[in-house]
């Protein structure tokens, strides 16, 4: 006799909870993510795109660069953020991902196809950059161009972006925090060795060619985003939704028998067994169908009449008949046999009330109105609406909210203005220095600081005292920015230049732990918020005035002060 331990049964049911090679923990809530596998494929591939796509802001800084060296300056003359129109490019698409960053993420939640949404979001990065290749000289100035080019790069980065960072909680989940840390340093790698590529290519080709073969190196991220997929339990659990649903359409209207009438059941070709039921009752869905009892059923149902149009007869004289057509015979006038509803006798005859007399018996006389039945429509919106409504409270009430907006508008300004105007900023204090020299000086500062940005990956997972730590780096920031705006020297400014970038990439850092301690529910619209805040703040900043690189530095240094004094003040509420 063959063990029940080694039923081939049983073994199928063990082998059907081995998803992605991983068991699930919580079967009730689904499997588990795999913590790695295919999942750091992805996570390279994560890495590689953020090296090289954020570091289009120094693109086009350099790009201002070449194009001012070629025209006649005088000696002393400050440099404007709107001299060369290019740089509405980097300006247009800061503002373009902040607006459409929580839409892009929604995108590639509901549609879930990552490889496509990511390589989509690609090429319109690419095609973005190509288009502004058109409009790079003092002397050839599109604003349309240039407008339409930050508009698509925008779009791009914040699709490929949001799948990227919603792919890596597919694959991880207890190392979610350490990887989501290693994505976050790559822009500060792709820092140290863009500028070197992009003053090299300046070297040698005209502005418009060093665009043009910069696109060209973006494209080769498509390689890498292929590698997005979906993990094996999201396919298999997707299939069986799949299949559930085209099995039920496919099941209408078909013969559906008991499993305990087997060789009945059997000897229709049609039939489909139905193997959760015990007792149950049975019907043909075709035309002229006779009722299929069980035969237990039909015992015990034997001898009665089990429905009846004729109510007269169910009782004989001598009970009450409780289903009568003959409503004469009722004496209406006489209330003794009623028990229950004795206050029946107080009601007017000839102005009835109705029954019901805690709601409407004060109500005056043909004058009841009572409420229609709400749709299912209206209550869904009117549930959507209170919904959204506790949200905005729950948020408006959060002191985490204000604080990521302002750690969010503080690092997306900060590293616009550190990525575009320093490589311009050391050039006007030193004009006698090539774009080879700014842009190995540059690539040095940022090097500097990332030797220390890479101790950050390495911080406690549940970071307890995030204000004190962000206060220090915001700190950092100012003293780093506003010592650009009072060094000429080139040594001095690559100083304050580390600094600034170890406050920008740690910034990061720290904003995505702010967004973990966000309520699940009300992460969307605090993120939305945050980011359509921060994205009219910068516009108008834009539009309002053509500052001199020097006060873009002295700007940053002020938002980088006012943070650290908000989170100075913060880190000594008490912990809840």
């Amino acid at each position: 006799m063959e063990d029940p331990g080694t039923r081939p049964v049983r073994q199928e049911r063990i082998e059907d909870l081995h998803l992605d090679r991983v068991v699930a923990s919580q079967p009730e809530i689904g499997p588990t993510p795999p913590d790695g596998g295919y999942g750091w494929l992805i996570v390279v591939s994560a890495v590689i795109y953020n090296v090289t796509v954020p570091s289009i802001l120094m693109l086009y800084g350099f790009i201002i660069l070449k194009s001012l060296r070629e025209e006649d300056h005088e000696e002393g003359e400050r440099m404007r953020v709107w001299d060369v129109d290019v740089a509405l490019v980097p300006v247009i698409m800061t503002v373009i991902r902040l607006l459409l960053e929580s839409w892009c993420w929604e995108v590639a939640k509901i549609f879930n196809m990552p490889r496509f949404t990511a390589l989509a979001g690609l090429c319109m990065t690419v095609a973005g950059v190509l288009l502004s290749s058109y409009a790079t000289s003092v002397y050839s100035n599109d604003h349309i161009v240039n407008i339409f080019a930050g508009i698509s790069i925008g779009i791009g980065c914040a699709l490929t972006g949001q799948q990227t960072d919603l792919i890596i909680t597919h694959y991880f989940q207890d190392k979610l925090t350490i990887v989501q840390r290693i994505v976050k340093v790559a822009p500060s790698v792709g820092n140290v060795l863009m500028p070197l590529m992009i003053g090299y290519l300046c070297t040698i080709y005209s502005s418009d060619v060093v665009v043009m073969i910069t696109g060209a190196i973006l494209m080769q991220n498509c390689v890498f985003l292929a590698s997005y997929t979906r993990p094996i339990y999201i396919e298999r659990v997707i299939r069986s939704t799949y299949n559930m649903l085209r099995d039920a359409v496919e099941d209408d209207d078909e013969v559906i028998f008991s499993n305990q009438n087997e060789p009945r059941a059997a000897s229709n070709p049609v039939s489909i067994q139905d193997e959760d039921a015990n007792d149950v009752v049975v019907f043909k869905s075709n035309r002229n169908a006779r009722e299929i009892m069980d035969p237990d059923v039909e015992t015990r149902e034997s001898g009665q009449q089990r429905f009846s149009s004729d109510f007269g007869v169910m009782f004989d004289g001598s009970t009450s008949n409780r289903f009568s057509s003959d409503f004469g015979a009722v004496d209406v006038s006489n209330y003794s046999r009623i028990i229950g509803y004795q206050e029946l006798d107080s009601i007017d005859r000839n102005n009835p009330q109705p029954l019901y007399r805690e709601t409407t018996v004060n109500a005056p006389s043909n004058s009841l109105v009572f409420a229609a039945e709400i749709s299912p429509g209206s209550a869904r919106r009117t549930a959507s609406l209170k919904k959204n409504f506790i949200t905005v409270i729950n948020m408006v009430q959060d002191l985490n909210f204000y604080l990521y907006t302002l750690l969010h508008l503080c690092t997306t300004y900060s590293v616009l203005i550190l990525s575009l105007f320093f490589p311009l900023l050391m050039w006007e204090e030193n004009p006698t220095m090539n774009i080879w020299s700014i842009s190995s000086l540059t690539a040095i500062g940022h090097a500097a600081a990332l030797c220390f940005v890479f101790l950050c990956i390495f911080m406690p997972n549940n970071l307890n005292d995030k204000a004190k730590l962000c206060t220090i780096f915001c700190v950092c920031g100012a003293i780093g920015f506003y010592g650009v705006t009072l060094s000429t020297n080139k040594n001095y400014l690559v100083i304050w230049c580390m600094f600034s970038s170890i406050a920008t990439a740690t910034s990061g850092i720290l904003q995505q732990s702010l967004y973990n301690s966000f309520n699940k529910f009300d992460t969307t619209a605090t993120v939305t918020t945050a980011n359509t805040l921060v994205a009219i703040v910068i516009m108008i900043w834009a539009v309002a005035y053509s500052y001199t690189y020097r006060t873009c530095f002295f700007i940053a240094s002020l938002l980088q002060s006012g943070a650290a004094c908000v989170f100075l003040v913060a880190s000594f509420r008490r912990r809840r």
